[in-house]
């Protein structure tokens, strides 16, 4: 086995090195919702929703969804539309400090949403959350998300979960 090693130690790193640079490509390929999340459709969703534009004012709106409501279907098929990649370093961004990113913020356009999906039993299937500038997915240590565009995206979904929040108050 040393022998081995020795002779072809140049060829096997750069077969092992040709097989991550695939998986990293794999990994990182774009994915709707449900690849993203397992691909079980939820029976339940629990949003949240917070315009900043009160900021420092806390104001949300609160939405919980069944299987079958309009309200569900039309949410989901806005989540479906979004392509989310994973970043192929999520194991080692694990253990490092969370970091902050900064882009244009516009308090009276940006919106945090946390949505929850639960299956029958009403156990958690998934969660993925927006703030201002990023995405997120996962319980506990989120893991971020890149979405192209994803700030504008997260604006146009914010501002339609609020309005159907506030419909559902009045």
């Amino acid at each position: 086995m040393k022998a081995l090693w020795q002779t072809h130690k140049k060829a096997i790193c750069q077969i092992l090195l040709a097989l991550l640079l695939l998986w990293a490509v794999w990994y990182a390929r774009p994915l709707d919702l449900y690849g993203l999340m397992g691909g079980e459709p939820p029976e339940h969703l629990t949003v949240s929703v917070w315009p900043q534009a009160g900021f420092p004012k806390v104001v949300h709106g609160d939405l919980s969804l069944s299987a079958g409501e309009p309200e569900m279907d039309a949410v989901l098929e806005r989540l479906e539309e979004l392509r989310f990649h994973r970043n192929p370093l999520e194991m080692v961004l694990r253990f490092l400090p969370q970091g902050s990113r900064t882009t244009e913020v516009d308090p009276e356009k940006d919106y945090q949403i946390d949505l929850f999906a639960y299956d029958g039993q009403n156990k958690p299937l998934w969660m993925l959350r927006f703030h201002i500038n990023g995405w997120w997915r996962g319980f506990g240590r989120e893991l971020p998300l890149y979405v192209s565009q994803g700030q504008e995206q997260g604006r146009e979904l914010g501002a339609y979960l609020w309005e159907l929040s506030q419909a559902g108050d009045s």
